[in-house]
């Protein structure tokens, strides 16, 4: 290659890297009145005021998409865990770390399959109401510890129940080169597995809703997930057929999925 076909490629990925960066992070699925919900132009501020550190979504415009799964692992994991195997698909599993301690061997066979494992929290709070030392001694600091002594690494990636989070939060966990991630597509799953609905309503909201470098919300935990399952089965084989690649969610964002704690004794 010669210098001036070198310096036009250079230039190229750095004009490919500035606009991944300035790309406009946005919800695409509309607001669930009714439910408590965060409003989406909070998460969607959030993910501009901390760019680099707050995603909603992919930085690009890759047909990827990144299937994510909160609250477990659980009795439903196995069976999600199947399907997922069936299909050849890597996952993203945004987990409480209670659950994780009342099931540390799926855990761990879901390590083993080569998931990416993240914190969603010890027990499932509103974060914004604790202040940040307490949110991240009782339920980030916590959690990393329970993946530490079952998992041999901890996450660096952490998904904030209901996707309420303070500012001042986020900057703790920014400090600690950890990312926030929440979602640019929500499937109402857990809606879905409450009303009693149709699996294909789980799949609607993919296919509505889908774009590139989609982050993708669903439940592997936190009540039955059957049809949450049945969606999965069904949704991979159609996102394929259009191209897309399934990604985890550190692949998407290039990003480090697992760090290895130093003990309080090794870091004096």
């Amino acid at each position: 290659m010669t210098i001036k076909a070198w310096m036009v490629t250079l230039m190229m990925l750095c004009t490919g890297l500035a606009n991944a960066t300035d790309k406009v992070q946005k919800i695409r699925t509309p607001y669930l009145e009714g439910w408590e919900q965060v409003p989406l132009a909070v998460m969607e501020k959030q993910a501009a005021d901390f760019p680099g550190t707050y995603w909603l979504e992919g930085p690009g415009q890759r047909k990827q998409i990144a299937l994510t799964f909160d609250d477990g692992p659980s009795a439903n994991t196995p069976e999600l865990l199947k399907v997922l195997k069936k299909h050849g698909v890597h996952a993203t599993f945004f987990w409480l770390g209670a659950q994780v301690e009342q099931n540390p061997a799926i855990a761990r066979e879901v390590a083993a399959q080569g998931h990416t494992i993240a914190n969603h929290s010890y027990n499932h709070p509103y974060s914004s109401k604790l202040i940040p030392a307490v949110f991240w001694r009782d339920q980030v600091e916590k959690t990393q510890q329970i993946m530490q002594q079952t998992l041999g690494f901890a996450p660096t990636l952490f998904r904030p129940p209901y996707g309420d989070i303070s500012d001042a939060e986020v900057r703790w966990l920014q400090e600690r080169d950890m990312k926030v991630i929440s979602w640019s597509i929500d499937t109402r799953d857990w809606w879905v597995a409450w009303k009693k609905g149709d699996p294909a309503e789980i799949e609607k909201m993919v296919t509505d809703y889908l774009h590139p470098e989609a982050i993708v919300l669903m439940h592997d935990g936190g009540g039955a997930r059957d049809r949450t399952i049945a969606a999965v089965d069904a949704i991979i084989p159609k996102l394929k057929a259009q191209g897309y690649a399934l990604v985890t969610v550190d692949a998407l964002l290039g990003v480090p999925g697992k760090q290895v704690l130093v003990p309080a004794a090794a870091a004096k």
